[in-house]
């Protein structure tokens, strides 16, 4: 299977699609196309969905071609605990290495090492906010060992996604009493990205990372995607003069998904 250039990419609005029609009890019509992978993220969302396709399944579908990311989507079917491309431009970890120092220590390394490969002056920033993530999940999904923690990187692009199959961001920002009125995911995603908003109460500490982060990512180009429940919140910094962002209704995802993509300076088209 080798689709041309011009081939459609496997992207969120063909995850929003299939998901939309497999939750109606649809077989989707895909009209005898080929999509190309570019990003990870779309195929783990896909895996996600209550009424989705498994990993394994993926991998089989005669309608999409994986391309370079072939070898990280195997190795999230076989749930590696820790798994390195030999070019060191992917990796991957998941369940209970997200909670081992060491582990976790080298899966940032590599990582930062990527990043810094494929463009990236502020590499420290892109670890710095996987791991403000990867620590949601340890804090907050009660479901580590569903966890899964990626990179993906090529010349002025960085991708990493981590997801995990645990209670979702209504259901976790609830178990705090000063976030009860919170009445749906979308609502949840909303508040999960400002800055003192956290399942634990105020005092503790919690919640204090994630908006100057995510706000210097999507400053970088980026793109950023966090999915629970039956809602999406993008924020998308590609257009330079604001970070534009939406919130909307999707198929139902189960636990929490955080999708980021960012694109290097000198690589950026003018």
């Amino acid at each position: 299977m080798q689709p041309d250039l011009l081939s459609p990419l496997f992207d969120y609005s063909v995850v929003d699609g299939l998901g939309r029609a497999r939750q109606r009890g649809l077989v989707p019509r895909l009209d005898a196309k080929i999509f190309r992978t570019q990003a990870v993220g779309p195929a783990v969302e896909l895996a996600g969905l209550e009424a989705g396709i498994d990993l394994k399944s993926l991998g089989k579908c005669n309608w999409l071609d994986q391309g370079s990311l072939q070898p990280l989507l195997n190795a999230l079917t076989t749930r590696s605990r820790q798994w390195l491309a030999p070019d060191g431009r992917r990796g991957l970890v998941t369940g209970a290495g997200l909670e081992l120092e060491e582990i976790l220590t080298s899966f940032k390394i590599d990582a930062h090492k990527a990043a810094l490969a494929a463009g990236f002056e502020k590499a420290a920033l892109l670890v710095a906010a996987m791991g403000e993530i990867i620590g949601n999940v340890v804090d907050h999904s009660e479901a580590t060992d569903s966890g899964m923690a990626m990179f993906s990187a090529e010349a002025g692009r960085f991708e990493f996604v981590i997801a995990d199959a645990g209670i979702g961001a209504l259901q976790s920002l609830t178990r705090n009493p000063d976030h009860k009125g919170i009445g749906d995911e979308g609502t949840a995603l909303q508040a999960m990205v400002e800055t003192g908003v956290s399942r634990f109460a105020g005092d503790t500490g919690h919640g204090n990372g994630f908006r100057p982060i995510f706000e210097k990512l999507a400053d970088m180009t980026g793109q950023l995607r966090f999915r629970s429940g039956d809602y999406a919140l993008t924020l998308d910094g590609r257009f330079g003069d604001r970070i534009a962002r939406q919130v909307s209704q999707k198929p139902k995802f189960t636990g929490l998904l955080a999708a980021v993509c960012c694109s290097a300076p000198r690589y950026r088209r003018t």
